[in-house]
């Protein structure tokens, strides 16, 4: 999908572009079982700011409260990660990035120059989004309208963000549309190719 999408089928930042970015956004990942060294970043990346949503059908107890062990204080009393959970439907993931790409359509908070001198073909795909309900939208995505546009202003309202994914997303029958959709909402706010910016799928 990256590779169909970006041209090149890798990460587009580093773990040091978590820390200080506005949002940081986690999807089908649980970083804290799965990537704990990834925790750090997380508690440095809350100490400048950063907000963290995470988007799953399970609300990961790991992701909500972690005692990382390289932080004493938190290590002693654990620490609050997750700023926002947004449960989604098993297998919900594409429905939700496209209602989250509808709402910045429909609310005019795209980055219009970025899109015009670095993507190809977006006036297609905010066409598909456009005509797809709301009604099937919060069906196949399990989330109702209103959790989706909370994300969807959220974001819009970010000077920066990354999108950190893992194997919920692509060990899947869609996974190659979950990773497209992930793509399509960060290029059309110009989240790619920026200092505290980018795309992140890890193991």
């Amino acid at each position: 999908a990256l590779k169909e999408t970006l041209g090149v089928s890798a990460s587009t930042c580093s773990y040091s572009d978590w820390i200080g970015t506005d949002l940081l956004v986690l999807i089908g990942t649980d970083l804290a079982n799965n990537q704990p060294v990834a925790t750090k970043y997380l508690y440095e990346a809350k100490k400048k700011g950063t907000k963290i949503v995470v988007v799953n059908p399970f609300r990961e107890p790991g992701l909500e409260r972690y005692w990382i062990p390289s932080v004493p204080e938190s290590a002693l009393f654990g620490t609050r990660l997750t700023d926002r959970f947004f449960q989604i439907n098993t297998g919900g993931d594409t429905a939700f990035m496209n209602g989250v790409l509808k709402y910045l359509v429909e609310h005019s908070l795209l980055d219009d120059q970025y899109i015009r001198e670095h993507t190809t073909g977006f006036d297609r795909v905010a066409g598909a989004v456009s005509e797809t309900t709301w009604s099937d939208i919060e069906r196949f995505s399990g989330c109702s309208q209103n959790d989706i546009a909370e994300f969807a202003q959220t974001y819009g309202q970010a000077k920066s963000a990354v999108f950190v994914w893992s194997m919920g997303i692509t060990q899947h029958r869609y996974g190659v549309d979950n990773v497209k959709s992930i793509v399509n909402v960060a290029l059309a706010r110009g989240m790619i190719g920026k200092e505290k910016c980018g795309l992140m799928p890890i193991r």
